[in-house]
């Protein structure tokens, strides 16, 4: 009777154990060190700006806190330049599909490497932000802009608003398929893809993520500060059924901005594919948002 309690209660340690210390640490290293990937049938474009025919330069982009971010450069003729800025596991090439409208319109681009392709966790924005600011640092200090607008896709997006709102060298965003809490866009994707509640476990995977990649993750909220940016003016995008990040948090976002300010829902069901179903539309609001406020 003891020998099968003792071991009724090894296995019930063991259940635990794999509940509150394992799957934690499997989640959050989902979310810090993910694998950068590229995919034609999303990001359409996976070699070098010259797959597209545009001349680029490989640059290197030094953060305040140290970390080398080699990005590409685009020149063009005008003395207006923009930061385009990818998601979560993607890379630099993710701007490609709106380079070249955005360059032939006169705009130099930087098409930012965030700091997981340096080998550094992934943080949903926190420490991002500190990229953007260094990619517009280059593009004023070192090739004398005359201004800089940010263009983030997915975590780029929400990065951006973070940035923007702290950088008012910043003069104009577009925000593309960005959430409006980091924690509600993961516990909403855990729920989503595994059936996982938040509690009682996405508490622990906060903490291990804020532990191991020097963050406060429940500080990520883009919906808090994107009404800060006013008067500088903010066009968001969104799929009206994005498969991942709810159009909701579109909703969220654009709620608590302040004007000026626009938003474009076009009908398209995955995750940041806008520029993939409406390529024309796409390429043309982007460009006469630009055109207009920078």
């Amino acid at each position: 009777m003891n020998r099968k309690y003792f071991s009724g209660l090894r296995v019930s340690f063991l259940i635990l154990i794999l509940l509150f210390l394992y799957i934690p640490w499997f989640f959050s290293s989902l979310i810090l060190f993910p694998k950068t990937n590229c995919s034609k049938d999303h990001h359409v474009f996976c070699d070098t700006p010259s797959e597209i025919g545009i001349t680029y330069e490989t640059i290197n982009i030094k953060t305040e806190d140290g970390v080398n971010l080699e990005s590409w450069y685009i020149p063009s003729s005008s003395k207006k330049g923009i930061v385009l800025v990818h998601g979560h596991g993607g890379s630099k090439n993710e701007g490609l599909r709106f380079a070249r409208s955005l360059n032939q319109a006169g705009f130099h681009l930087v098409l930012l490497s965030l700091r997981r392709n340096a080998n550094q966790p992934a943080s949903m924005g926190y420490h991002e932000r500190k990229d953007v600011k260094s990619a517009v640092d280059f593009l004023l200090k070192e090739k004398q802009m005359d201004s800089v607008g940010v263009f983030g896709f997915s975590m780029g997006a929400a990065t951006s608003i973070l940035a923007m709102e702290e950088d008012i060298r910043i003069k104009a965003g577009i925000f593309s398929s960005g959430y409006a809490s980091a924690v509600d866009v993961l516990s909403e994707a855990a729920k989503r893809d595994y059936g996982i509640p938040y509690y009682p476990l996405l508490p622990i995977v906060v903490n291990l993520i804020n532990l191991r990649g020097n963050m406060k993750l429940e500080t990520i909220l883009p919906e808090e500060k994107i009404g800060n940016i006013s008067p500088r003016p903010i066009f968001i995008l969104h799929c009206d059924k994005d498969d991942y990040v709810d159009a909701k948090h579109a909703d969220r976002l654009f709620s608590k901005a302040n004007q000026p300010k626009q938003k474009w829902i076009p009908s398209c069901n995955k995750h940041e594919l806008i520029w993939n179903f409406h390529k024309e539309e796409a390429e043309s609001r982007t460009v006469e948002f630009f055109l207009k406020n920078l």
